[in-house]
This record gives structure tokens, C-alpha cells and sequence, in this order.
């Protein structure tokens, strides 16, 4: 029954947050000036989208698709090679996207 309930928890549910943040959890910055868009390819259909922000492990697109959080997404910025990324979370048409790796930033 255990494993049965972990399984849920994966199944793109997203809990609701009643309050904001209290302390920032983030490890590293946000530029929101690196990257304008990138495309994505979800469920084999490619997808151009708005950058909102992005960091050495992960991004903030915007983008109606519907994955389930913890799905694998590839994900190509202009002028860099596709990397595979997973969903962290998804709210009000926005993404959060991790690489699972740290890229280096150019300015």
C-alpha cells in the first residue's frame, strides 16, 4: 500500500499552497534576460515558448501543456544542444522545469 500511495504522489496533483513563502528556498539566482524562448517537445509534438526565468538547474516556461509532475521533457534553447528536463511544477500556464544537471550560463 505504501509504494501504491507514492505512486500518487507523482501523478501531477498539485498541493496548494495557503500561504507564500516565509524564507527564499532557492539555491541559486534567476536571470530572466539570458533567454527569450526556447522550444520543448512534450509527448513527441514540439512546442515554442516564452522564457520566463532560468538558472544553472532549471527554468520557468510558460505553456498550456498538462505534463505530470516528475515527467521528462526535452527542452532546446537557441543556439545550444536539447537537454532532457523534468516537470517540478506546473501553475497558471507556467512550468517549472529542472535540468537534473548544472549548465553553465552565458551573458
Amino acid at each position: 500500500m505504501g509504494m501504491y500511495r507514492r505512486n500518487l504522489a507523482l501523478a501531477g496533483d498539485l498541493v496548494a499552497r495557503t500561504q507564500p513563502r516565509l524564507v527564499e528556498q532557492r539555491s541559486e539566482p534567476r536571470h530572466d534576460d539570458v533567454v527569450q524562448r526556447a522550444v520543448i517537445t512534450f509527448r513527441g509534438q514540439e512546442y515554442l515558448v516564452p522564457v520566463v526565468n532560468i538558472s544553472s538547474r532549471g527554468t520557468m516556461v510558460e505553456s498550456e501543456i498538462m505534463p505530470r509532475i516528475g515527467e521528462s521533457i526535452s527542452i532546446q534553447f537557441e543556439h545550444c544542444t536539447r537537454m532532457q528536463a523534468f516537470v517540478r511544477w506546473i501553475r497558471d500556464g507556467r512550468l517549472g522545469l529542472n535540468f537534473g544537471h548544472e549548465i553553465i550560463l552565458g551573458g
